[in-house]
């Protein structure tokens, strides 16, 4: 165990001292929020195809005076190929329409500076090229742990594309704002609080929020003094798929990689740059061409390299895939997947630290079941048991394709692998289709493992995820240098290999009841305790059984304002409970916060070389 002494010699930050063991003339990763181009691009309408984006991103802990922004002219897919770089304005292969950046600033202690492209003030972004970088710009020492507004001016022609990179944080005093000119934009510089533009602030804090341009690589000179600064590689797990914008803590960050990186714990808050996005695989990163590439932002990175006196922008790879990596065999989903992007980070960057985060839970909360009636009575019979179901709780059937039969039920368990239900009747029975029973991750006893997650490893394939965590924390075929293990700050306490049950996680209790007559919608909900919850967390209400599920839109106080308004009557007294995950793979908000908590800060040691 390291004392006060032993961790500031291994960590030249703590030792005090502006600059010590650093590098003031080396462009780094600096900024929170970064984050690379990928989503669904937008189309830009008539009154507003002139688009101002203000972006707020924090600095670190020392002080930062000189910077470079990019701004790129492709955007990544997400999901089954990411991070293939073909989101493109026009047809892949043939590029479509430009993106006019107008103008751009920074605005840091109130002041605004003008950033320059070759000289100019503008610059013109040409699909499927690498983009443009601002030039370097020295402004007034910034103080640590700042934060600096971006703001970009840019336009289309009404009906062309612009890339997607940011959903605006409202609540950080981000906004979007549109107009059919630039100098309308402009005069925003004066009130910079004013809301966005309602035409394109829709769908806050959720999936569907419409993502906006702005740049993605973000480098500074300062004082850096010599700690880590982070290339994580990501999918979705590490680029927060389940939180969106309103979850956004302080300082930007999403999801729990970044929030654990910039806590203030430990060595301190690690800089870091996100280079992937959801869906992202290790086979298929930093490879291909054409309709195929996923090798532009590497290219980015060698500019900043080039301009940057050879020096990398950063001193440690943080590899957090693997969770996209499954396969057939685990040959293939270690040796061909994830393994293949390791030779190829090796090869670029010899010498460069490696460090590993095993992939965290991926369950199932369904089993599959048939159904019988008599009459009005439901016999639901679960062929592998029910192993945590009880009676009076609520379940979700679905899949019949007599319908009668779906819907939120509460049950009745009259034998080790069955339950009953009451329902109006059916004139058929059995029902038919392919039907489940969830329990939407109440009790970790239900949940199943999905295919190639099976705990714990055992060296088939059918464990797979549980072998790749083996072999990273083995570090076998030199996967990484080194490993940061994840799983005693996710999995459940009462489970093996399993994510926790809403049982496990902090409620609280209603205390104005919701509702008068189940007919008359509500958008609040009074509880004891609203600060065991965050922004975009869902939840389920119970009063004996489950009486609604939905999802927080933001919280003041005590009252949660929930996103779809509901009839649904909560007494006084009933139990508000945190939701684990939508599909078993993707934390919610609570989960998240579990995780943050969950891993020592003194595991960020091994990111110092």
């Amino acid at each position: 165990m390291m004392n006060a002494i032993s961790l500031a010699l291994t960590s030249p930050m703590l030792s005090g001292g502006g600059g010590a063991g650093g590098d003031p003339g080396r462009y780094m990763f600096f900024a929170t929020r970064n984050r690379m181009p990928s989503g669904s691009i937008v189309t830009a309408a008539s009154g507003t195809n002139y688009v101002c984006t203000k972006i707020v991103v924090n600095t670190p802990q020392y002080k930062t005076r000189t910077f470079r922004f990019h701004l790129s002219g492709f955007a990544s897919t997400e999901g089954g190929n990411a991070p293939q770089e073909t989101v493109v304005t026009g047809t892949i292969g043939t590029p479509g329409n430009s993106v006019v950046a107008d103008a751009m600033f920074i605005r840091a202690a109130g002041v605004f500076y003008q950033c320059t492209f070759a000289g100019l003030n503008t610059v013109t972004v040409a699909d499927q090229t690498n983009g443009a970088w601002t030039d370097e710009l020295t402004i007034p020492d910034v103080d640590p742990e700042s934060e600096i507004e971006i703001w970009l001016f840019y336009h289309t022609a009404v009906g062309e594309k612009i890339w997607p990179v940011y959903r605006i944080q409202k609540h950080r005093g981000e906004r979007v704002w549109g107009a059919g000119d630039l100098a309308t934009l402009l005069v925003f510089k004066d009130t910079p609080l004013t809301d966005s533009t309602t035409a394109l602030d829709t769908n806050y804090a959720t999936v569907t929020q419409p993502q906006y341009y702005g740049p993605d690589f973000m480098v500074a000179k300062g004082d850096w003094d010599g700690r880590a600064i982070v290339l994580g590689l990501v999918d979705s797990i590490g680029e927060a798929r389940q939180q969106f914008s309103a979850a956004a803590d302080a300082r930007g960050n999403l999801g729990w990689f970044r929030r654990w990186l910039d806590k203030d714990g430990g060595i301190g808050r690690i800089p870091h740059l996100m280079i992937g996005m959801p869906g992202n695989g290790s086979v298929r990163e930093l490879t291909g061409t054409g309709a195929a590439i996923a090798t532009r932002r590497w290219a980015v990175l060698d500019e900043i390299t080039a301009f940057n006196n050879n020096k990398k922008p950063f001193t440690v790879i943080a590899n957090q895939m693997g969770q996209n990596d499954t396969a057939a065999t685990y040959t293939q989903f270690f040796n061909t997947n994830y393994r293949s992007l390791i030779t190829r980070l090796r090869a670029r960057y010899p010498g460069v630290k490696i460090v590993a985060l095993p992939p965290l839970g991926r369950t199932v909360s369904t089993r599959t079941v048939t159904l019988t009636s008599v009459g009005t009575v439901v016999t639901a019979t679960i062929a592998s048991g029910i192993n945590g179901l009880t009676t009076g709780q609520t379940v979700s059937i679905s899949g019949a394709a007599q319908t009668e039969y779906n819907g939120n039920v509460v049950i009745t368990v009259t034998g080790p692998n069955s339950f009953t239900y009451n329902f109006a009747g059916s004139a058929t029975s059995p029902a038919t289709g392919t039907i489940t029973a969830n329990d939407l991750y109440l009790r970790a006893s239900y949940q199943g493992f999905s295919a190639n997650n099976t705990w714990p490893a055992d060296g088939t394939d059918a464990s797979g995820k549980w072998r790749l965590r083996a072999d990273i924390l083995a570090k076998t075929s030199a996967c990484c240098d080194d490993a940061i293990d994840t799983y005693a700050a996710w999995v459940s306490a009462e489970r093996d290999g399993v994510w926790p049950g809403m049982l496990e996680l902090s409620s609280t209790m209603v205390t104005v009841q919701s509702g008068t007559d189940g007919v008359a919608a509500y958008t609040t909900i009074e509880v004891a305790d609203a600060g065991i919850f965050g922004p975009e967390q869902e939840i389920s209400t119970y009063a004996g059984a489950r009486l609604s599920t939905t999802s927080i839109g933001s919280i003041s106080g005590n009252t949660i304002t929930i996103s779809i308004p509901r009839s649904t009557v909560l007494p006084v007294g009933s139990i508000v409970r945190p939701s684990v995950t939508p599909d078993g793979v993707h934390p919610y908000g609570a989960v998240i916060d579990r995780v943050v908590g969950g891993i020592p800060q003194s595991e960020k040691l091994k990111f110092n070389p």
